[in-house]
């Protein structure tokens, strides 16, 4: 008896340990729920806010991370999102992305996108804006790869280009085969060496079959920045547009490739501001488009500048001359002079008195004013050098900007110089980067000597230091 009890015991160890290492070996998923990757900025207190969870919950469910010690990449695991699984990274959405590409791309529900991001219907996918998404790996993504022409059916193009239609009625979402509407862009596994080769191959823009690509940079914008709009066509295209209410102008830049240089205004009101590209085809056929995008603050700060000369900032004065300066910078030359990154035109190019964007006080009045450009120090006759090549446009007197130059760079592009004691130029002169155009001096609404140097970039200024730190375009 003693015998077989212990047999039986024997059996029960054995049979308990199966079945422990059999659980080992099928360990459930996380029950705890996905994983977020930390951002730059991020705090637990914003990332609950972003994933509308209580900052208890997500501590409780992160107890061995200090909050105080909370840096990017780290995981924090999301409490409280069932059906979620795997890491959640942030993605910038570019231009002509929406809740159906997005879906298809990630290969998730729209429904989820919604949720993670707490957005209440597909128009609030903005260029620019920064969503929560699965990481599913670049290399797994299904990628845009052609517009399927009027009559030609899912199946026709599946044989033409050698992709499986089963797997792209699932990828893009169809109930079948039949589920197709002219000239929609399908999606398409990841590309193979075989697949890149096969007919109808070419990846294409979302924002038009009838483009290659559209970009807009920096995503999102910011507030006195410059921003560049790329578009690529198979073919010519005559394109017109629009962004933050201001219009495009596009020059050639290579064969069948188009650029828009456009200034966003230092006080633009941060939020989205509308996007519009048209275009027309030789053989009249033509496409439209509009997105919002992002424009954020650039955190400018304020300052008082006391003093002044009254008749200096009375509208009477200002508004004449600020509408004969908007007159000579509004003209697009077709040529483009510069090349590279501009110079800094003033003596030291580190001794910077007041920065561009300053929200600006004068003599006591309201902060409706902004700092339009950079001023460098300096005693009066030190050298002005040219910051790239260009045509002189004006050179002469002005009562806010004193003595006053101002070079075309092509583009739509323009620098103006201010307050100079000398005037080195002439209208019409062609200047190199480096070139003596001036001296710096106390002319005009000045409080003491130096040089204001400004970029207009398609009839707004911008932060001029950008064009000393980065190539446009």
């Amino acid at each position: 008896m003693r015998r077989l009890t212990f047999f039986l015991l024997t059996i029960g160890l054995l049979l308990s340990n199966a079945l422990s290492a059999a659980a080992q070996d099928q360990a459930p998923p996380n029950p705890q729920g996905p994983v977020y990757i930390v951002e730059e900025g991020d705090t637990l207190f914003m990332i609950a806010i972003r994933f509308g969870i209580s900052l208890d919950d997500l501590l409780k469910a992160n107890a061995e991370i200090n909050p105080n010690l909370l840096a990017p990449g780290m995981e924090v695991v999301i409490p409280g999102l069932e059906g979620v699984q795997g890491r959640l990274v942030t993605e910038t959405i570019q231009l002509g992305e929406s809740m159906r590409s997005l879906s298809i791309r990630h290969q998730i529900p729209t429904a989820q996108i919604a949720r993670l991001n707490r957005l209440t219907g597909p128009m609030e996918v903005f260029a620019g804006a920064s969503l929560v998404l699965p990481d599913q790996g670049e290399a797994a993504r299904p990628v845009s790869r052609y517009p399927v022409e009027d009559g030609v059916s899912l199946l026709q193009y599946a044989a033409s280009s050698g992709q499986n239609p089963w797997l792209l009625t699932e990828i893009n979402q169809m109930q079948g085969t039949w589920d197709l509407l002219p000239g929609e862009t399908l999606f398409t596994p990841p590309p193979t060496p075989e697949s890149e080769t096969s007919a109808g191959a070419e990846t294409l823009s979302l924002v038009s079959p009838l483009l290659k690509s559209v970009e807009v940079t920096p995503l999102p914008l910011a507030q006195g920045f410059t921003a560049v709009v790329k578009v690529s066509a198979p073919q010519p295209v005559e394109l017109s547009g629009s962004l933050a209410g201001s219009p495009l102008r596009f020059f050639p830049n290579g064969e069948n490739q188009w650029v828009a240089l456009q200034g966003i205004h230092a006080m633009a009101a941060p939020g989205i501001h509308p996007f519009i590209l048209s275009g027309k085809l030789p053989d009249n056929r033509s496409f439209a488009f509009e997105q919002m995008v992002v424009v954020q603050a650039a955190g400018y700060t304020r300052e008082d500048i006391n003093g002044v000369d009254p008749s200096t900032i009375d509208p009477v004065v200002t508004q004449p001359e600020n509408d004969q300066v908007s007159a000579i910078v509004a003209p697009a030359t077709p040529t483009k002079y510069w090349d590279g990154p501009f110079l800094s035109p003033g003596y030291d190019p580190n001794w910077i008195t007041s920065w561009f964007g300053t929200r600006r006080s004068y003599n006591a009045s309201p902060y409706s004013f902004f700092h339009t450009g950079v001023d460098y120090g300096g005693g009066v006759g030190l050298e002005i050098k040219a910051p790239a090549p260009g045509v002189i446009v004006f050179a002469g007197p002005l009562t806010v900007r004193g003595n006053a130059t101002i070079i075309d760079h092509g583009w739509g592009v323009y620098s103006g110089f201010w307050h100079q004691s000398e005037i080195k130029v002439a209208v019409g002169d062609h200047v190199q980067t480096g070139q003596v155009i001036g001296l710096v001096g106390g002319t005009g609404r000045v409080t003491g000597a130096h040089l204001h140097w400004e970029v207009w970039v398609n009839g707004v200024q911008v932060n001029p230091l950008t064009w000393l730190e980065q190539t446009y375009p």
